[in-house]
Order: structure tokens, then C-alpha cells, then sequence
């Protein structure tokens, strides 16, 4: 009989052949700027670096509308987490659906272009959030989903898409995933140091928007497996277009003039966008830090002060008439340390504010005299104050705040105030500007400072501005005065060092008159105010302003 004849049945080595993955590889006739393993590994670097930039960025985007406040920074965290966790797990479900190169360009992309986007909106989605009754609380949260979630999660889809195209095998798929993630954390680093440290200081958070976009355009085009050298001709020609389009059409984010006014000078600043406005009609100059007035003083000389509270700095002369060294921690306009070289040129007085162009500002266009008896120093006022000889100052006067009120909480503490006291000559006095009401839902800031002060100095004396004229539940300015001794000072005592007080400055004796009557002499119930402490000190936490 014939033998049967036998299927062809594949050999145990066929049989253990591993099946075949896709490749990451371009497809043989694309034609590319760079290999494919390259382009990726651009691809992936450029998009971490642009993530960090876009956070850090986009702090500066909402901090004229909501200040620069834990709530701030804890709905930028929580966001882009939030769009990294959502991108992670869909970039893994797509890329194995459809582990397409083009597809992952085409995606970094759509991103380039929506990052054009924020640059475009964000002043009216912050403004629109802001209006619809959104507080610093919740309001960043909101504008930060709507400007922020959907390229961020465009961009968390990298990482797992270019893993999925690179992982030649299950065998390197450990390698090839730990390279991916060492490369997009190593252009997250980059991103962070360059846009904090470069972009920044340099230009304004529109420019850098624009910039940020136009590198993420720029890789995914540059690394676009184009079908021809004529498709890639044409595409990046589109795309250089597109990007000059963008460039050219996407004004940066300037401060609003009203009518009537004269912008002097804008400039952006690792701490503020500062704009000094002169408004025509009232003769008045304003300084600004973002969308917030910070000082304001009359054009025609002896420029006073157009912000009162600045004149109730003058307390501290009251107490201690004799002050020859007196340290101002937060320059603003420079007011208040020029009101006092008027009322005395020998008293030696030294200005602190943490951004030097603040202080540049307060010379340049507030009329601070460059007087010797003037020091200005860019320098953290705690840094400073902790380093200053003990006993050296018969003044201290702290009046800083960051964008939108809020006092920087390390600057609020028992710690500091004892630190202070430290730095006063017996006698010397204390004073702090606090936005705050003395009663009510707007009160537990003042309420907190006032028993945190007293912690650390023998008495508290408050001045509210406005008092005098019925107002205890709404926000105003309260000073807060402590002296280093243990004298008691009565409303009487303050009405007669009022009455002895002499100065050439133009806060004369009636101002002073007129700022003693602000005096709290029936303070609320402060029972439940919590004593600010180095490890606890929730001061952005507070409302200071009436809804």
C-alpha cells in the first residue's frame, strides 16, 4: 500500500517562535527628520518638558484672579494629576487599539494647538469664573479644569503610546518603558528649571505659552512620519505657517488701560506682573501687582499717600518719638519708608521686599529718595530679620503681602513676632498691616494676629481704619501696634502722645489726631482664634473680605 501522505505540521522549534509585536519602527516609506527610536524619545523629552511648563506657567494665568494661595496650587497639582492618570490609562487603551505613529504626532499636535488656545482665553475664562460667583476657593479649580485638564491629558497619553510603539518584545518592554519614563521625567525637570528660573523672569506668561506650544508643534512635526519628501514638504510648511499664525495673531497679555489713564511702566516679575498707572483726572499714580493696587500716591508733590493706611505707620512715632533706625519689611510704592525719611532724613531706614523690581519701582516712579540714610534690600523679610544683630531696630514695620491680600504665612507666626522683638531696642515698637474685620465672618485673621502678636510682646494696641465711622464687620485695614516694654499705654495715654507728636512730613499732627480716634478699645470675643505657630499657621485658609 502507499504510504498516507503526511500534513505539513510545524516543528517544535516553529512552534515556539514567539509571535510577532508591532515594531515601533516608521513604516519603510515614511520619511521622517529623525530615526524613529530618536523621534520618539524627542517626542516623549519635548512633552514632559511642556507638561512642567504649562503647571508652572499656569499658576501665573490664574493669580490675578484668585491670588497665589494654597488653592491655587493645590488645584493645579490636583488637575494635572488628575489629567496624568486619565491620560496614562487611555494612551495604554489606544495604543493598543491602534499603536499608529501618526496617530501619536497627530495627538501631540491637537495639544500644540490648544496650548495656542489657553494663551488666547485665559484672562476670559478667569474672568468669566471669577464673575459667576466663584471665590479664591473653588474658582481656581474651575478655570484651571477648563483651561488646563485636556492638553495636559493629551500629553500624559504619551508616555504609555511610545512605550507601546518601542517595545520591540514582551523581553524589552522593562527597558523600554524605564528609558520612556527616565526621559519624559528628565524634560519634566527641565521644564520646571527653565520656565522658573529663565522663561519667567524674562517674559511675560502669554510669550511663554506661546513658546511652550510652539516647541510641542515643532517636535511632533519635525519627528511625523510623512508618507514622501513632498508630504513632508508640504506638512512642515503648513505647520510653519500655522506656528507663525499663532505667533502673530496671539497678542500678549496686557494691562487694560481705561480711559483717562497713562501706563507708565509694566514689566513681569518671578513674583508679580506689575503695572504703575497714572490716572489723569485724579492726579493720582497707582502701582499694581496684577490686577490688585498695592499703592497709590498723589502726582503733585510731597505725593501723599493716596492709600491712608500708610499713615498710620506714623503710630509707631508716637510710643517711640525718637526712632533713628526703622526697618520696613514689603516695599510697595516705597510710601511709608519715604514718609518717615520726611518726618526725620537722619533716621536710618532699611526696605525689604522679596523682588527687587518692586523695590526698582519705588525709586524709579514713587519718588523713594536715593538718599544713603535708604537702604533697599531684595531679600526675604524672615531671612533678613534672622539675620540682623539683635536689638537693632527702634522700629519694625511689617506690611507684605502676596498677590490678592494674603500675608505670607511664615511671616504671621509667634516665631517671627518673637523674632522681632528680639531685633527692637527696649522700647521699640512692632506695627503690622493686616486686611482683615474685627468681627464676623471676615474677622479671623485680625482676631488670629492679635492673639499671636500678644503672644510674643507684652500688649497689643489695634487701630481699624474706619472705626471711627461705625465699621466692625467689614474688611479694612487694621494696624497692629506692640511695643518692647511692659508700660501699659490707655486711649488716654494714646491721645496724649498724639498731642505731642511733631513731624515735617505731611502726615502732621491732626492726621494723627484723626488716626487715634481708630482706636479698638472693645475688642470681640476671641476665644476661638487660633495662635499662629511655625507648624501651624492656616492663614490662606482665612476669609478677609465681606462676601
Amino acid at each position: 500500500m502507499a504510504a498516507k501522505s503526511k500534513p505539513n505540521l510545524p516543528t517544535a522549534t516553529e512552534t515556539a517562535k514567539p509571535a510577532q509585536r508591532p515594531t515601533a519602527a516608521t513604516p519603510p516609506a515614511a520619511v521622517a527628520l529623525l530615526p524613529a527610536t530618536a523621534g520618539l524619545n524627542v517626542l516623549v523629552f519635548v512633552s514632559g518638558a511642556a507638561l512642567m511648563g504649562l503647571e508652572i506657567v499656569g499658576s501665573r494665568l490664574l493669580a490675578p484672579y484668585f491670588g497665589n494661595s494654597v488653592f491655587v496650587w493645590g488645584s493645579l497639582i490636583s488637575l494635572f494629576l488628575i489629567a496624568l492618570s486619565l491620560g496614562y490609562y487611555i494612551g495604554g487603551w489606544l495604543s493598543d487599539r491602534r499603536p499608529s505613529r501618526v496617530l501619536l504626532n497627530s495627538i501631540v499636535i491637537v495639544v500644540a494647538a490648544m496650548m495656542f488656545l489657553i494663551a488666547a482665553t485665559a484672562a476670559a475664562v478667569c474672568d468669566a469664573v471669577v464673575r459667576s460667583g466663584f471665590g479664591e476657593k473653588w474658582g481656581p479649580f474651575l478655570a484651571g479644569a477648563i483651561l488646563f485638564l485636556a492638553p495636559s491629558l493629551g500629553m500624559g497619553i504619551v508616555s504609555p503610546f511610545a512605550i507601546r510603539l518601542a517595545a520591540q518584545s514582551v523581553a524589552s518592554v522593562g527597558r523600554v518603558a524605564g528609558t520612556l519614563y527616565a526621559l519624559s521625567t528628565l524634560g519634566s525637570i527641565a521644564g520646571t528649571m527653565i520656565t522658573t528660573f529663565v522663561l519667567i523672569p524674562s517674559f511675560g506668561a502669554t510669550a511663554i505659552l506661546k513658546g511652550l506650544a510652539a516647541a510641542l508643534m515643532l517636535a511632533a512635526v519635525a519627528t511625523f512620519p510623512f508618507a514622501s519628501v513632498g508630504a513632508a514638504v508640504r506638512g512642515g510648511a503648513v505647520a510653519l505657517v500655522g506656528l507663525a499664525a499663532c505667533m502673530w495673531a496671539i497678542d500678549d497679555t496686557r494691562a487694560a488701560v481705561p480711559p483717562g489713564t497713562t501706563l507708565v511702566r509694566e514689566l513681569d516679575t518671578p513674583y508679580h506682573h506689575i503695572t504703575v498707572i497714572d490716572e489723569r483726572t485724579s492726579g493720582a499714580r497707582q502701582l499694581k501687582f496684577d490686577r490688585f493696587i498695592e499703592s497709590a500716591i498723589e502726582l503733585a508733590p510731597p505725593h501723599r499717600s493716596k492709600s491712608l493706611y500708610t499713615e498710620y505707620f506714623h503710630l509707631a512715632l508716637l510710643p517711640k518719638p525718637d526712632v533713628s533706625r526703622a526697618l520696613f519689611i514689603g516695599a510697595g510704592g516705597g510710601v511709608g519708608p519715604r514718609a518717615f525719611h520726611a518726618h526725620d532724613p537722619a533716621m536710618e531706614i532699611d526696605v525689604v521686599d522679596i523682588d527687587q523690581a518692586v523695590l526698582d519701582v519705588a525709586r524709579l516712579d514713587f519718588y523713594l529718595e536715593a538718599s544713603p540714610k535708604i537702604r533697599t534690600i531684595a531679600a526675604d523679610g524672615r531671612m533678613f530679620v534672622r539675620n540682623a544683630p539683635d536689638g537693632r531696630y527702634d522700629c519694625i514695620v511689617l506690611d507684605a503681602f502676596t498677590i490678592g491680600g494674603r500675608i505670607p504665612f511664615h511671616l504671621a507666626t509667634r516665631e517671627f513676632f518673637e523674632l522681632c522683638r528680639r531685633k527692637l531696642t527696649r522700647g521699640g515698637v512692632f506695627l503690622m498691616n493686616v486686611n482683615s474685620a474685627l468681627r464676623g465672618d471676615a474677622s479671623p485673621i485680625f482676631q488670629s494676629m492679635y492673639k499671636t502678636i500678644d503672644e510674643a510682646f507684652p500688649s497689643v494696641h489695634a487701630f481699624a481704619l474706619g472705626l471711627q465711622y461705625g465699621l466692625r464687620d467689614q474688611s479694612t485695614n487694621i494696624i497692629l501696634v506692640a511695643v518692647n516694654d511692659d508700660r501699659e499705654i490707655t486711649p488716654q495715654a494714646w491721645q496724649d502722645l498724639a498731642q505731642q507728636y511733631s513731624s515735617t512730613s505731611y502726615v502732621d499732627r491732626q492726621a494723627v489726631e484723626r488716626i487715634i480716634a481708630d482706636l479698638v478699645t472693645e475688642l470681640p470675643d476671641m476665644a476661638a482664634a487660633a495662635i499662629f505657630t511655625d507648624d501651624y499657621a492656616p492663614i490662606e485658609t482665612m476669609r478677609f473680605e465681606n462676601r
